[in-house]
This record gives structure tokens, C-alpha cells and sequence, in this order.
């Protein structure tokens, strides 16, 4: 044990918004009980059921939902998330009642929240963890970028301190979202529960990772099994539902699996040839943990998530297709042309430094 470290409590609030937000938390989580801190747990939904499968052992209390409705055509979904503010301003506020509540209940010295801005206390230390600084807007809405950008930065500046999961140097994957003037921030290493295991032979050509909110969770779902049907390799199918089961079911060459929990993720990606995926940039910093090559389905008119994949793709790492019209063998055929994530080591003792700090 480090000298000088003080044991204190923490609350950690994470946004249920897809199960990203909840796995990237997971190795936050893990170091603080490594040091012999006391967790608590603060989240809804999915991301709630997630890291309930992840540390049983620990205290939770569920926090008011954001129930982001997403519609199923492309066109009109920012339209639909702007109209939604109203509900998720309400659940903000009913979020920072609750913080305010358990820091006193539970002697809480230290919040900190993914992406929950409501999730914040005026009596101790509150950080936020997010990689998005600044929001992307759709072109057509492209006027309206500075006025949700200035909201944006003052509602993060209600924290004490901002941890951006990513890297300064040539390792940056988040690009422009998470460039400041008017922010100060500190970058703590890219986040991943994942750990490189030794080589391992592959078991499926393609898997494909199914995650975010609905109705575009089961879109892409549908769209992607009957495209593996037809698929003459092996295929996994993760369907990313945390209160399913975590058996494998096969038929033919495809096998389908509801959840699978870290340990069996992490092997399954390092058997996989290459991962379809959303962009979501929790799955961008486990495939960059495994060094692994993808191709990137963004969520329709999720920005942030069109915006990573049009950036890696820029720099041939890996893919990038919309949903709209993809098409898994034409996607296949262009695939060599995308070196993957294997060329950089991200290893990460930022994190581990910075948390050192907040414990003496």
C-alpha cells in the first residue's frame, strides 16, 4: 500500500446512455477497491444491471432515468433529442437532489460521475469523466453549435475537475470533442476493462457487438443477423442485453449470446478476426486496448459517434459504414485497406496517478 493514502468513500454516478459509460467506470472501480476504498454505485437501467453483474458485492442506488427516445429513421434525430430536453433537464435535477442526499447519508468524500451532469455535490469534491467537451452538431443545425456548446461547458463547470479518458500525444482518439479553451482538463489515459491476453487461436471470423439505446439497438440487430446468416465464416453475435443470459447458442456457423461479462468478453474479442461495432468510445478503447481492426456502424444521428468513425477512418484504421446501406460482404471487401489498432501501445499508468493524488 502507498503511504499517505487515506481511505475515503466515493459515489460513482454513470450515465445510462448504451453500456458504455458503465464498462469504462469498470477499471476506475476496480483500483479504488485495489487502494481499500469504499465504492458506492449510482446508475439506471442497463449500465446499472452491468456493473451490478460486475461488483455484487457493493452498495447501489438507482438514480432517475434519462429514457432517451430515439426514432427509427435517420432524418429528424437531433429534431428529437433536442424536443427530449425538457425530460432530461427534469431527470438532472432530480439526479443532484439524490447526490446531495447520499453525500450526506453515506459520508461520501469524493463524486465522481460519467457524463451525469446533475450528478455533482456543493458540499464535497465532484469530478466528471467525459471525452466530449464539445458537442457536435448536425450541418443543418450547425447554427445552434455555439449555444449548446456554452450550456454544455456550464453545467461541466459546476465540477470541481474534468478527467478526459484519452491520451495528449498520437494516441488521442477523441480529436476535437475534447479540445478546450474554455474547459481546464486532465487527461487520464484511455479507459478499457479489457486486458491483451496471450495470442489465441481465432474461433469466429467476424463478431459483432450490439449496444445503445432503442429502437436502433434492435435495428441494427436485425439487420446484422440476417446479413451473418448469409455469411460463409463463423460469427458471434453479442446482443449486449445485461439481464440475459451468458450462453452461447449456436446455429450453423452463427452463434448468439445475450451478455457476456468482462472475462468472457475479453476472450471472445481476442478470438475474433475483426469486430462490428457501434462507435461508441468505450468500444473504440477496448478494441485499441486489443489491438484489434473493426468496422464502425455509428448510431444514426448520434454525431459524436459519426464523428469518431469518419476520424478513424481518416487515418486507415479502421472502417467506417452507415447503417443505412450497409452491406456486410462490400464492407468485407475493403477491410485490408484499414491497418487496425495493433500498430500502438496503450498502456495506462495515467490513470492509477491521478487517482494516487485524489487519495492523499
Amino acid at each position: 500500500m502507498e503511504e499517505n493514502i487515506k481511505h475515503k468513500k466515493f459515489l460513482i454516478c454513470v450515465l445510462n446512455w448504451g453500456i458504455g459509460h458503465a464498462s469504462r467506470v469498470i477499471p476506475i472501480i476496480h483500483m479504488l477497491l485495489k487502494y481499500g476504498q469504499t465504492v458506492y454505485i449510482a446508475s439506471d437501467g442497463d449500465a446499472l444491471a452491468l456493473l451490478r453483474r460486475e461488483f455484487p458485492q457493493l452498495e447501489y442506488c438507482e438514480l432517475p432515468p434519462y429514457n432517451p427516445i430515439y426514432q427509427k429513421g435517420n432524418s429528424g434525430m437531433m429534431r428529437k433529442i433536442l424536443f427530449q430536453m425538457p425530460k432530461f433537464s427534469a431527470a438532472i435535477k432530480q439526479e443532484h437532489i439524490m447526490v446531495e442526499r447520499l453525500v450526506k447519508e453515506k459520508r461520501i468524500d469524493i463524486v465522481i460521475s460519467d457524463n451525469r451532469y446533475g450528478c455533482y455535490s456543493n458540499r464535497v469534491r465532484s469530478i466528471l469523466i467525459t471525452h466530449q467537451i464539445n458537442i457536435q452538431m448536425p450541418k443543418m443545425y450547425g447554427f445552434l453549435e455555439p449555444f449548446v456548446n456554452y450550456y454544455n461547458w456550464q453545467q461541466i463547470k459546476k465540477f470541481y475537475r474534468v478527467w478526459v479518458p484519452d491520451y495528449k500525444d498520437d494516441r488521442n482518439l477523441t480529436g476535437d470533442l475534447s479540445v478546450s479553451n474554455t474547459v481546464g482538463r486532465r487527461y487520464i489515459g484511455q479507459l478499457s476493462r479489457m486486458q491483451p491476453l496471450p495470442e489465441m487461436d481465432t474461433k469466429y471470423d467476424v463478431m459483432v457487438l450490439i449496444s445503445g439505446p432503442e429502437p436502433q439497438r434492435t435495428i441494427f440487430e436485425d439487420i446484422m443477423r440476417s446479413q451473418l446468416h448469409n455469411f460463409h465464416g463463423t460469427s458471434l453475435l453479442v446482443r449486449g442485453k445485461p439481464t440475459g443470459s451468458d450462453e452461447i447458442k449456436t446455429a450453423g456457423r452463427l452463434s448468439e449470446v445475450d451478455f457476456l461479462d468482462t472475462e468472457e468478453l475479453n476472450v471472445a474479442i481476442q478470438q475474433s478476426a475483426l469486430i462490428i461495432s457501434r462507435s461508441g468510445y468505450s468500444t473504440i478503447m477496448d478494441l485499441a486496448k486489443l489491438g484489434k481492426n473493426a468496422i464502425f456502424v455509428p448510431t444514426p444521428g448520434q454525431t459524436e459517434q459519426i464523428y469518431l468513425a469518419k476520424q478513424l477512418q481518416k487515418r486507415g484504421i479502421c472502417l467506417y459504414k452507415d447503417q443505412e446501406d450497409f452491406k456486410l460482404t462490400k464492407a468485407l471487401s475493403k477491410i485490408k485497406l484499414y491497418s487496425g489498432f495493433r500498430a500502438v501501445k496503450y498502456d495506462n499508468d495515467l490513470l492509477e496517478d491521478v487517482l494516487l493524488k485524489v487519495l492523499k
